[in-house]
């Protein structure tokens, strides 16, 4: 069971995600967002530090999508992947660094409109391409995205917790 609308505390979170990617075969992490809007940043630092533990896995491919996931849909969809979470900054109207574990519906909340296409969009068109996939996003209320602004304490706790996670969830399925 997904946690629509539920904030996540870091047990909450470790939970869902291991159940949700229990058996996965192929997994897709993509992480969006503006490296120059504070918080927004979020899932680039994600996919960033991830990148680095997973490096070796054959199984997971990890993209740094910046603010155009729709420049990367044609590698998501030669990789085949089983998975699909995406990470982004979301303003769900949560406390600055809460999470939301959201599967991907036909209501999906969307992003602070930092990138041009969104989420919905991106699994929209992976569906349509005839992929079968579980679709995920993990969102992170940030606490500001201005232009030039750094990012809050708070939300580079969640993105420590995130990736911790994230790394050990998936070295123990992928192996």
């Amino acid at each position: 069971m997904l946690h629509n609308d539920l904030y996540l505390e870091a047990r909450n979170l470790a939970e869902a995600l291991a159940k949700e990617l229990d058996a996965f075969k192929r997994l897709v992490v993509l992480g969006i967002g503006n490296e120059l809007r504070g918080d927004d940043i979020a899932g680039v630092l994600v996919v960033k530090k991830l990148k680095k533990a997973l490096k070796d896995l054959k199984n997971v491919l990890i993209i740094n999508c910046g603010t155009a996931p729709e420049n990367f849909l044609s590698k998501v969809k030669a990789f085949s992947p089983s998975h699909v979470l995406v990470i982004d900054a979301i303003d769900f109207k949560g406390e600055p660094g809460s999470v939301i574990l959201y599967e991907a519906g036909k209501e999906m909340i969307e992003s602070i409109s930092t990138h041009r296409l969104p989420i919905s969009l991106v699994r929209a068109y992976l569906e349509g391409s005839g992929l079968k996939t579980k679709f995920f996003l993990i969102g992170i209320q940030p606490q500001n995205i201005l232009l030039d602004a750094r990012i809050s304490h708070k939300v580079k706790e969640a993105v420590e917790m995130i990736t911790k996670i994230l790394e050990k969830i998936i070295k123990k399925t992928a192996s």
